[in-house]
């Protein structure tokens, strides 16, 4: 009887394990990769070292004026409110095309922009992608849920769908 009453549990065991390894493998099957693996500065360093004056100055609309404020160490980058946009404007019109490629790229080496990509491709692994998407303006594919229900996306399928809503949305408005 005891032999039994072990081999049932062996099976058991070994239903659950089968159970397992495939719900393992589906979360594998589609580990996509991370918004920091993306933009490392291996791959993006390089693209602002060749990069026209014109595409500098497309990357510096991006960030917030208080970096060139303080670039250029101005009393008004030493207040505690948000500087208006037409002092950040002012100064970022004030840095030659170097010296904004090399606000740029300490931009690019900062730890702070590494570890917020971190923090972003968590979010949208864990569900986030509607509520991201909708924040960032990007479209994605059925508002970030699953098809034909009412979850939203996760894991690796999440990140990937959000990056195909920001080069969809890149797509159109280079035909503008």
């Amino acid at each position: 009887m005891q032999n039994f009453l072990r081999s049932l549990q062996g099976s058991n065991l070994q239903q659950g394990q089968q159970q397992q390894q495939p719900q393992q493998q589906e979360q594998q099957s589609n580990p996509f990769t991370s918004l920091s693996d993306l933009l490392s500065t291996q791959i993006t360093v390089p693209f602002l070292a060749t990069a026209t004056p014109a595409q500098i100055d497309a990357l510096c609309a991006h960030l917030p004026p208080s970096i060139f404020l303080l670039s250029q160490e101005s009393a008004d980058s030493l207040s505690s409110t948000e500087p208006s946009e037409a002092a950040g404007q002012a100064a970022i019109e004030a840095l030659s095309t170097e010296q904004k490629r090399e606000l740029i790229e300490r931009v690019l080496r900062s730890p702070q922009l590494h570890q917020s990509l971190g923090s972003l491709t968590v979010a949208l692994r864990d569900g986030g992608l509607p509520m991201i998407g909708e924040a960032l303006g990007v479209e994605v594919e059925n508002g970030g849920l699953i098809r034909g229900g009412s979850m939203p996306l996760g894991g690796g399928e999440a990140v990937e769908k959000f990056l195909e809503g920001i080069k969809r949305g890149v797509e159109k408005e280079g035909k503008k």
